[in-house]
This record gives structure tokens, C-alpha cells and sequence, in this order.
């Protein structure tokens, strides 16, 4: 990606930043916010963006690794308020079916562990493959694919996602099991 200064790559980068950490922590407010840090980070080590190998991931990263110090945070969090509210309703119970569904695949999605949620949003989302997927979360081609099928197990699991809902880009057959 050739760019002429941050302008051009907060201009390139934003909406899909921002729609790809919405997903990967659930809020879109928080993810606006998280977009943002990455951007101004970008913004302030715009050298060492300006000469990495590809700006975009660089950016990426930064947003992903935001978004899992979030929801790091979030998960502490949520234990202590789930603690301190044993025994009282929930918030959700007087939700119609339609919006439990709703709740019921935001929370599959936030049960995912942070890297498992990067990935599927990088993959599935932002339509990376396994090696742009990799170098964009700093692992092996092989760590992709194994938190792809692992995510995708995990989710299986909730009753979230069967063959016919996602198809690995790299390999136009069923999701692997």
C-alpha cells in the first residue's frame, strides 16, 4: 500500500478497522474508540508505519491487540458482576426470541478467546487468507489454521454455526472439524 502520509491511511483503514473490531469485541462504540488508539498510535510512529511492510496490518495488529486487552478487562469484569449478581434475574430475561438470538451470538462470539475472535474476524471479515491472517496477528500459517478450526469447534458447539454457514477461503470445502 503506497501512501502519502497518515491522512491517506487513516482515510484507506478506518471503516474497516472499525467494522472489524466491532466485531471482535461486539460494541461498536468501544471498537470507534479502540480505531481510534490505533490510528493515533499509527499517527505518532508514522515512520516506522510509513517503512513497514505493509501499513495496513500494522494498524490491524495494534486495533487486534487493543480489542484483546478490552476484553481482557470485560471478562474480569463480567465474572465479578456475575459473582455479586448469583441468584437475581437477568437483564436479558424480557427480551423477545428474535433479539436472545441476537444475545445468545454476540455472547458465542465473546466467549471466544481474544486470538480465536481475531482470527475468524480477520479471516471471514476483512477476507484475509491464512498467511495475510498470519502476519497481520504475528503467528505461524499453521497457528491460523488450527485457531480457525478450534474457533470454529468452539462455536459449533454453542449450536452457533454449522458446515453450511462458513467456508474456509483457502480450501472451498466443509469447515474442518
Amino acid at each position: 500500500m503506497e501512501l502519502d502520509g497518515p491522512e491517506a491511511l487513516v482515510e484507506a483503514v478506518r471503516e474497516r478497522l472499525v467494522g472489524a473490531l466491532t466485531l471482535a469485541t461486539g460494541r461498536r462504540e468501544v471498537a470507534e474508540e479502540l480505531a481510534q488508539d490505533a490510528l493515533v498510535r499509527a499517527w505518532q510512529r508514522w515512520p516506522e508505519v510509513r517503512t513497514a511492510d505493509d501499513p495496513e496490518a500494522w494498524v490491524f495488529r495494534v486495533g487486534f491487540n487493543l480489542a484483546a486487552s478490552w476484553g481482557r478487562r470485560q471478562s474480569a469484569e463480567w465474572r465479578a458482576n456475575r459473582r455479586s449478581r448469583a441468584g437475581s434475574p437477568t437483564a436479558d430475561a424480557h427480551l423477545d426470541a428474535d433479539a436472545a438470538d441476537v444475545v445468545a451470538l454476540r455472547s458465542a462470539a465473546a466467549a471466544l478467546p481474544a486470538r480465536q475472535r481475531a482470527v475468524v474476524v480477520a479471516r471471514y471479515y476483512l477476507g484475509y487468507d491464512v498467511a495475510s491472517t498470519a502476519a497481520l496477528l504475528g503467528v505461524a500459517p499453521g497457528t491460523v489454521k488450527a485457531t480457525t478450526s478450534q474457533a470454529f469447534a468452539k462455536l459449533r458447539a454453542s449450536g452457533l454455526l454449522d458446515n453450511r454457514a462458513v467456508i474456509d477461503r483457502d480450501e472451498p470445502e466443509e469447515v474442518p472439524r
